[in-house]
């Protein structure tokens, strides 16, 4: 479990009173997402000209915001950004102590972020024959991209092979102009602002909320879906898309409200655990219904 947050913009000019609003609503995003996870914390800024600005510790957001040259690089984004991806991290796999684990991710031109986990990420590194830089199974999906011919190439016939939990945010910085978004089988919220001529996201719609943007309008993603946001044209396109879902584990249950699996037994009460205590007793015991187990000579 992770959490996502972040604003994408259409491309206009803004003033500073604009600017001071989205950088500090963006601040209480990522705190309010800290509750997803608190082992790291990062975030990336990426304009129209593809260039960017990259930042991320082990650290929970607010220790991560205490640093005062993270606010001021948050504080003083360009004028021609085009979007703002967050992420806490809550590791599962990969050591949030070595910083390339952590999130956004950079894979060449692709600078990402996702919710969730890929349970076969060993075989699409090998498969594709994708060079790997570090532990995290998320990196996968960015290298997936990375390697495509195209969007549409990842979507077709790329993504459908992961096999995992998904909600991803994505740039691609040779083509900074779009923004994609895909909300596969994990949660993500988005409302479009119109005073701002923004895009704000998180995992849950109380990260959303937390930015304080005043007057909204929902924007419904529905599961499986990918979108592309053009940040000129604010126009969006969306399509269907496929995953393969990950296998359940024997016992455990899948947390939809949090995006997470959790080791839970319903419907089942052992009347006896066969322990060490136990077994001088085994050879005749009655249960609470007045059944009797005996033992097998």
């Amino acid at each position: 479990m992770c959490g996502l947050t972040g604003v994408i913009l259409k491309q206009k000019t803004r003033s500073d009173e604009e600017l001071e609003k989205i950088s500090s609503s963006f601040k209480e995003m990522l705190l309010s997402a800290n509750t997803r996870g608190g082992h790291a914390t990062g975030f990336a800024i990426i304009d129209n000209n593809g260039d960017y600005l990259l930042s991320k510790k082990n650290k929970n957001a607010f220790e991560f915001l205490k640093d005062d040259k993270i606010n001021e690089n948050i504080d003083f984004f360009s004028k021609n950004a085009v979007c703002l991806l967050g992420h806490t991290r809550y590791a599962t796999l990969g050591s949030p102590t070595i910083n390339k684990n952590n999130h956004p991710i950079r894979a060449g031109n692709t600078i990402g972020t996702h919710n969730g986990s890929i349970h076969n990420h060993k075989e699409l590194f090998k498969k594709f024959n994708m060079e790997r830089f570090a532990q995290v199974d998320s990196e996968a999906i960015f290298r997936l991209y990375e390697t495509s011919e195209s969007a549409k190439d990842f979507s077709e016939n790329r993504l459908p092979l992961v096999r995992g939990r998904v909600a991803i945010v994505w740039s691609d910085l040779e083509y900074p102009d779009y923004v994609y978004i895909v909300k596969a089988n994990n949660p993500l919220e988005m409302v479009y602002i119109p005073k701002l001529n923004a895009l704000a996201y998180g995992s849950t719609q109380t990260i959303v909320n937390s930015g304080l943007w005043g007057v909204c309008k929902p924007v419904n993603i529905k599961p499986n879906t990918m979108l592309r946001v053009n940040t000129k044209t604010f126009s969006i396109r969306s399509k269907t898309i496929k995953i393969t879902k990950p296998k359940p584990k024997k016992h455990f249950s899948f947390n939809h409200k949090l995006g997470i699996y959790q080791n839970t037994v319903q419907n089942f009460v052992p009347r006896f655990s066969y322990n060490d205590k136990q077994r001088d007793i085994f050879k005749q015991c009655i249960a609470s219904d007045g059944s009797k187990i005996r033992k097998v000579k």
